[in-house]
């Protein structure tokens, strides 16, 4: 018996269809089964009482609501529809799913390697392995409990406690609750407004904290470097971690240190948690999405900075098969919020503000670049950073989403803050 007939005897049931049709992947069956599906959907809908869809009046009904098909066609449908009146045998359907899935499975892979002959610009090895990785997700998903079981006195610990990674700015922290693994936050501005600066500021704050979060897990902080040399990261995380002018670091890098080295390299220890691995910068420039997981699996993150995802090459399948560039961003942003969720890790994204917030204190989340509604969907906070031309040493943050706001607070955040670029820090004006 072909799986596509199984499927539908298993399907004519409403209490089946109801449980199980978002689980089954279409490009598993025959076109005209899926389709089938679909009119089982429509006519539970329009059926209520109905329980078991019977051949004879399911046939009556779909000739009224397709009265232009060709009688072969219909023929066709017609003797199908028979077919799926008797049942299954029993046990037929216990492992029905997982063929599906494999099947699904079998399908992507072999659309891939088409699509690889025909010249694609893709890593073969790495689109492969996914397909298989997401099948067997899916196998386990069927048979292990995704029940979250986390007690209820450890979650309301937690928000007791605020655990998570606190600002340095005080202003953000009277407005957004620490970040946890799992949060996923965009910082937003216009080029040359003091991305670098503020992010750096904020994560050499966050390192010294990851030990007390993650406690002997050795995890690190990873700044996932996407715009501009690396090294211009790595030099302004140390002069945020320590707070020296630059005349000061030329003569701390000069003194010698007998545990680190140089002096410059103990302040910075000292400042990071004591721990110089908590905070490492990569260069990921022209890498794929696949790449930059695999740092992220090697390194075991408590929080990542991706800087600027949209240059990032995506690999993977996009949403809808969507090719516009807002829609491209969109399945790129839902892929970063997953990693943060996947690996327990709060993900800080970059990005830039459009033309239309240049010389705007309060940016709109409207103004992302080159989004429509994707960024802001996937995202749990937005930190707006916005310029003004009259006010060179200010900033201005707003956060116009802020779904880890504060208890009697506006979730919109507006407070000027001191841009101090020769220490590298962000600072509140009180």
């Amino acid at each position: 018996m072909s799986l596509d007939l199984t499927t539908l005897r298993m399907f004519k049931r409403r209490d089946v269809f109801t449980r199980l049709r978002r689980s089954v992947p279409e490009r598993a069956l025959e076109q005209r089964t899926a389709a089938i599906l679909d009119y089982f959907g429509r006519y539970f809908a329009e059926h209520e009482s109905v329980d078991t869809i019977k051949a004879e009046p399911f046939t009556l009904w779909f000739k009224l609501v397709q009265p232009k098909l060709r009688d072969e066609d219909l023929a066709v449908y017609t003797t199908l529809f028979k077919r799926f009146d008797a049942d299954n045998e029993p046990g037929v359907e216990a492992g029905i799913l997982e063929r599906l899935v494999a099947s699904d499975a079998a399908a992507k892979i072999a659309e891939t390697l088409e699509k690889w002959n025909d010249g694609g610009d893709f890593d073969l090895f790495h689109a492969t392995q996914k397909h298989m990785q997401d099948f067997e997700s899916s196998l386990v998903r069927k048979k292990v409990s995704l029940q979250d079981l986390t007690p209820i006195e450890d979650i309301l610990a937690d928000e007791e406690n605020e655990v998570g990674f606190k600002f340095r700015l005080g202003c953000l922290n009277e407005a957004v609750k620490p970040l946890r693994g799992g949060d996923f936050l965009i910082w937003a501005a216009r080029p040359d407004a003091g991305k670098t600066t503020a992010i750096a500021s904020e994560a050499t704050y966050f390192a010294p904290q990851i030990d007390t979060l993650y406690p002997g897990q050795g995890r690190s902080g990873l700044w996932l470097c996407n715009e501009g040399p690396s090294k211009q990261i790595v030099y302004r995380t140390f002069q945020a971690a320590t707070g020296l002018l630059d005349d000061q670091m030329f003569s701390a890098a000069k003194k010698p240190h007998k545990q680190y080295g140089s002096e410059l390299r103990a302040q910075y220890a000292k400042a990071i948690g004591g721990r110089p691995g908590a905070l490492r910068v990569f260069p990921i420039h022209d890498k794929w999405s696949h790449e930059v997981e695999d740092i992220l699996k090697a390194y075991r993150p408590a929080f990542v900075v991706m800087d600027m995802i949209d240059n990032i090459k995506f690999g993977g399948e996009l949403a809808n098969a969507g090719s516009r560039t807002d829609q491209v961003l969109e399945t790129m942003y839902q892929w970063a919020r997953l990693l943060a969720v996947k690996y327990d890790c709060a993900i800080i994204a970059t990005s830039q503000i459009s033309a239309e917030g240049e010389n705007v204190m309060w940016p709109s989340q409207s103004m992302l670049k080159d989004s429509k509604t994707g960024k802001q969907g996937a995202a749990d906070v937005i930190v707006m950073m916005g310029k003004v031309n009259d006010n060179p040493n200010s900033r201005y943050l707003s956060t116009p989403k802020n779904k880890r706001k504060r208890t009697g607070k506006s979730s919109c955040l507006q407070a000027e803050v001191i841009f101090d670029p020769d220490h590298a820090r962000l600072r509140d004006t009180e």
